[in-house]
């Protein structure tokens, strides 16, 4: 009988082990790909990692958005958000569209599609431009959301 309740014991210890690592997991699988928020980032749902009014959030789809079909989505907004810019950026030799739009909330909200493996990776991120000083706010801001789509390009295309 203490044999029985000492395993039993050993099974619920190394249980209750894994559960602080299961619940503070910050990195997800989507298609195989290890993705995970930047330093200081918690997960806070499916795909989505948050730091304070920060967040990015991954989705991916079959197939492979045109630049031109990219850039008439972006140019539209959304009932809550106004177009900004594109902006092409070349990392690594490829070159990545990244739309910018300013929401109605005071996000700047930044969106870059990341072709891999017949997928195409949505990668959604946003900062509170009211967090930052309001003499580089927009240099803080624009800063800001090209750290958090640079570090999940690199995440989407190399894990």
């Amino acid at each position: 009988m203490f044999v029985k309740i000492k395993k039993i014991m050993k099974n619920l210890l190394l249980v209750l082990l894994f559960i602080p690592a299961m619940i503070y997991s910050q990195s997800q699988k989507l298609n195989g790909i290890d993705l995970n928020g930047p330093k200081g980032f918690v997960k806070t749902g499916d795909l989505t990692w948050g730091k304070g009014n920060d967040i990015i959030t991954v989705q991916s789809f079959k197939g492979k958005f045109t630049v031109k079909e990219f850039e008439e989505i972006c140019s539209k907004g959304s009932r809550t958000t106004e177009y900004l810019a594109m902006e092409t950026q070349e990392i690594s030799g490829t070159e990545y569209q990244i739309c910018l739009q300013y929401g109605d909330n005071g996000m700047l909200i930044g969106q870059v599609p990341i072709y891999r493996n017949d997928n195409t990776y949505m990668v959604t991120v946003g900062t509170f431009t009211l967090d930052y000083g309001e003499s580089k706010r927009i240099e803080e801001s624009m800063s800001q959301v090209f750290y958090m789509i640079g570090y999940m390009i690199s995440r989407v295309t190399l894990f």
